[in-house]
């Protein structure tokens, strides 16, 4: 059983979960005295370095300092500016220009690309910007590293930079996803997800990155959608020259089990017919997502019982410490909280988003880091109004259903991360 349970949480984790965590900050193109939220981050653009520093009670950047560039490369899809033990900035776009569909009705795409920023060196990444083409109808996007010896499999995938479906997952079995680590995300309200000062995620010299885009085309509100081809910018610097603290990524997840309010009837109310219609809209591997959480966190999966709050504990593996925690619902998701040992002497509140603001989703650095141990328990706790169905226009445009985890828009997820520092 508890091999069972961690594939299950494996699958869920490559799923959607990790959805990385940071401060947001307008690195990409700085200019003196605007606003940042990393103290002491250098950038250099357009052979200006800019510095993050407090003036004060306020974050702004530096006035810039000319430096001197090395050769730049660039080409139509990917450029590179390297300045000698400074930060450098990747640049790649998806190579084609992506129609969002739905299928079977359904008012979502997920869609995943391989995109290659021709990182020449190895290095530690600390900050990457997302930059939608089509910002009204991109739900998230999030961001893995591929390893060289994977690069042939995604390339495959990928079919000449048309991209591949991916709902439930970058691959057809998560579970075994041959994908190094998640590497960062993109949700309404974080412009940029940019690591705190002394602390980034190594890659490779050759690695090459898994897009993953949401699009959302409930917000066309039954107009058009327009294609897209987005881009993403990899800040970096040199790992033979800096000497960083890595950071890794904790995911918790809870089942989501939202009943149609009480008088209220509709075909899709009936959880078994929504189920069905989920299964359609996403496929059978991501309508399987729900019934695998209930089963891991200790509920009965074959009687599911509809509550507007969900919840989960969560077991620590190992030793860490908390650096920042992030919050992820739908539109229906009113409140998140991530809890550390509850109901003990040692109970401690990592995140409460009350209230959860599905446009304000940028993740929050914790005062002064906190210290967890192996055994320590997180648990996650999710509450939900399905009555904004009524408020929202883009959920007024659909019929009342029951409500399960999924990976629509109009579906429900209850996901908290933290990034944590490991001896």
């Amino acid at each position: 059983m508890k091999k069972k349970i961690s594939l299950i949480l494996l699958s869920v984790g490559l799923f959607s979960t990790l959805i990385p965590i940071a401060t947001a900050t307008s690195a990409t193109n700085p200019s003196a005295n605007s606003s940042c939220a990393t103290k002491g981050q250098v950038v250099v653009y357009s052979n200006m370095k800019y510095t993050c520093v407090l003036s004060g009670k306020k974050l702004v950047w530096s006035a810039g300092v000319k430096v001197s560039a090395l050769p730049t490369t660039t080409t139509s899809q990917v450029s590179t500016t390297t300045i000698a033990n400074e930060a450098s900035v990747y640049t790649a776009s998806m190579t084609k220009p992506h129609q969002p569909v739905g299928q079977n009705g359904g008012k979502d795409d997920y869609r995943c690309f391989l995109i290659d920023p021709k990182i020449a060196m190895d290095v530690y990444v600390t900050s990457v910007q997302f930059i939608p083409q089509q910002r009204p109808f991109v739900h998230h996007a999030l961001f893995w590293t591929v390893g060289a010896s994977s690069i042939p499999t995604y390339k495959k995938l990928d079919d000449n930079g048309n991209g591949w479906s991916c709902f439930g997952g970058v691959t057809t079995d998560s579970s075994t996803a041959d994908i190094a680590s998640t590497l960062a995300g993109w949700a309404p309200g974080r412009p940029v997800d940019a690591w705190p000062a002394g602390y980034g995620t190594q890659v490779n010299k050759g690695d090459q990155i898994v897009m993953q885009v949401h699009y959302n085309l409930l917000a066309a509100l039954g107009g058009s959608v327009p294609a897209d081809q987005s881009k993403v910018l990899v800040t970096a610097v040199p790992a033979s020259l800096n000497s960083l603290q890595p950071l890794f990524g904790e995911a918790f997840a809870a089942p989501v089990e939202l009943a149609c309010p009480p008088g209220v009837t509709a075909p899709l109310c009936d959880r078994s017919n929504a189920l069905a219609d989920l299964v359609a809209r996403t496929g059978s591997k991501a309508a399987k997502v729900e019934g695998q959480l209930l089963l891991a966190c200790g509920q009965d999966f074959l009687k599911p019982v509809a509550s507007l709050t969900s919840s989960c504990d969560r077991r620590i593996g190992q030793s860490e410490t908390v650096i920042q925690a992030g919050a992820h619902m739908h539109l229906t998701g009113t409140r998140l909280q991530l809890i550390l040992n509850p109901g003990t002497a040692r109970q401690q509140t990592l995140l409460d988003s009350n209230p959860f603001d599905f446009d304000n989703q940028a993740p929050v650095t914790l005062p002064k880091p906190v210290p967890v141990k192996a055994g320590d328990v997180v648990r996650i706790v999710c509450t939900y109004n399905p009555g904004l169905h009524l408020l929202i226009p883009q959920l007024q445009q659909l019929p009342w259903r029951y409500v399960i985890w999924g990976d629509g828009s109009s579906d429900e997820m209850c996901l908290g991360s933290l990034r944590v520092t490991r001896p």
